[in-house]
């Protein structure tokens, strides 16, 4: 069940019943400002590369091929940061993952602006990666615990937006400064907004949701108390620590959480089929990120070009991202993450076949519109179908498996350029049509997911794993009716007895 007690001696509350009566107000707005301001400083981190690729190979005289190796070192360093962070959060808490990964990169970030070489500055890279892999697997996950199932998913595709301030300021200080102030520069003020981030974050509080499953019952009540007050709502009639009940059974050790995510059972099937996608997305979206001025470049834009037509196309991923937070509760996660898929697909299809600058340019517009998209709508629906216990460990997963996939574009992108310095442009043009191939294959994974967690509260997925009835595995199946979808949304008691009924109804079948 959901958790719903009854008036009187006895009554006892879920988390998800405290956070959707408190609701979305100050302290949320603060939490999505620090990891949003936190994943844009991570994003300017990462995408600089791009920009620093081309100028490091005139200065240093490595070929692209060469210089691909920091790419990779950094994807490397991300993928271990991913499983290192990610299931340390789901045993020490998301609050300490969620300071320490900015600063180890931030601190990374700094001293490979004082690389005089390749070796030096790859080392800086993978050490940077380690911190960027752990933040971008914690960030969504401390987020989305602590916002009111109404608005969930709206607040959390809408946090990707700072993914795009963090897009638009490497790309606009690469078009200000890389001709003008110099590499060094450039890296340096990418890089040290972290360090502001990370002391701010020792001010935020730990996860309710991570503080409840591990048996903390007391401090779970002072955090939720100390949301209320900020917020200045009033906690639920009755609410004590005693009165607070886990939607899940408990941390698991690790072994466990090992045997439950890869084992027989329904999260195997689950993981196996979002970390596909993660991967395909990831191999798509670096390989045109990683050496999007190279390929700008390839095609005739002079390296001041590339950067202003970079700027402009990362532009779209504003719209691309607003687009998303309309429809995420409207139209639900899966089907969007269908057709933003294709739309990645058909877009840097039409980048690979025409010779005209200008379509470029309006392919590569297209392609950040919708890769903008596509990630909003990834990252709130991953965290969202893993119980709480291993929620981080398995977004951390999926997300390892992304850098996997980075590395490998990374490689094969840098390959392709030194097979076309000859002037054969035919290896350039084929890894463009690999990219489109792999958001086509996104979308077919999207389907074969089988939930979507729309207007689902967590403590449904928590109840799923602990042997409970299974989430839903079609948008709007979770609800016998449209009036009790809108009754739940909304909080209405309309809801508590349809929601069990639905839920029940269909059942995701076993891998």
């Amino acid at each position: 069940g959901q958790g719903q007690g009854q008036d009187g001696e006895g009554k006892t509350f879920l988390v998800d019943d405290v956070i959707d009566e408190v609701g979305f107000g100050k302290y949320q707005m603060q939490l999505m400002l620090l990891c949003g301001l936190g994943w844009a400083t991570d994003i300017m981190d990462l995408t600089m590369l791009s920009y620093l690729i081309p100028t490091l190979a005139r200065e240093w005289g490595d070929s692209l091929d060469q210089l691909g190796t920091a790419a990779e070192l950094t994807f490397l360093g991300m993928m271990c940061g991913s499983l290192f962070w990610g299931m340390a959060s789901d045993r020490i808490g998301r609050k300490p993952a969620f300071m320490l990964t900015s600063l180890v990169a931030s601190c990374a970030g700094l001293l490979s602006a004082t690389a005089g070489g390749l070796g030096t500055f790859a080392a800086c890279r993978f050490v940077q990666g380690f911190g960027l892999g752990g933040n971008l697997a914690v960030d969504f996950a401390i987020f989305l615990e602590n916002i009111p199932t109404k608005s969930r998913g709206r607040m959390t595709t809408f946090l990707t937006v700072f993914a795009t301030l963090g897009s638009l300021s490497s790309a606009g200080l690469a078009w200000v400064l890389m001709e003008s102030a110099g590499w060094r520069v450039y890296v340096a003020l990418c890089c040290s907004p972290g360090l502001v981030i990370a002391g701010l974050r020792a001010f935020m509080m730990e996860s309710p949701h991570f503080l409840a499953s591990v048996g903390r019952a007391e401090e779970c009540h002072r955090v939720l108390t100390r949301v209320a007050a900020i917020n200045k709502v009033a906690l639920p009639v009755g609410l004590t620590p005693l009165s607070l009940r886990a939607s899940t059974s408990g941390r698991a050790p690790l072994r466990e959480e090992m045997r439950a995510l890869l084992g027989p059972g329904v999260l195997r099937g689950r993981l196996a089929m979002t970390g596909a996608f993660w991967f395909m997305l990831a191999y798509g979206f670096y390989g045109f990120s990683v050496w999007g001025a190279s390929y700008f470049q390839e095609r005739g834009f002079v390296a001041q070009q590339s950067y202003a037509a970079l700027f402009t196309s990362v532009a779209c991923q504003v719209p691309g991202t607003l687009t998303a937070v309309a429809l995420v509760e409207r139209v639900g996660r899966r089907p969007l993450l269908v057709a933003f898929s294709l739309g990645c697909s058909v877009s840097i299809l039409g980048f690979a076949i025409t010779s005209s600058h200008a379509t470029m340019l309006v392919s590569s517009l297209a392609l950040n519109f919708n890769t903008a998209a596509l990630w909003a709508v990834t990252y709130t629906f991953t965290p969202e179908i893993f119980p709480t216990r291993y929620r981080t460990s398995a977004l951390g997963m999926c997300a390892a498996l992304a850098r996997v996939a980075a590395i490998l574009a990374s490689a094969v992108g840098g390959a392709a350029f030194a097979a076309a310095a000859d002037g054969d442009s035919a290896p350039i043009d084929w890894s463009l049509g690999v990219y489109s191939v792999t958001y086509l294959l996104c979308a077919l994974l999207a389907l074969a997911v089988g939930v979507d967690m729309t207007g689902v509260r967590l403590s449904a997925v928590d109840a799923e794993a602990d042997g409970g009835t299974a989430v839903a595995s079609r948008r709007g199946e979770e609800y016998d009716s449209l009036a009790a979808r809108d009754a739940l949304i909304h909080d209405r008691p309309a809801a508590t007895s349809a929601l069990p009924q639905a839920l029940g109804a269909c059942r995701e079948p076993q891998p």
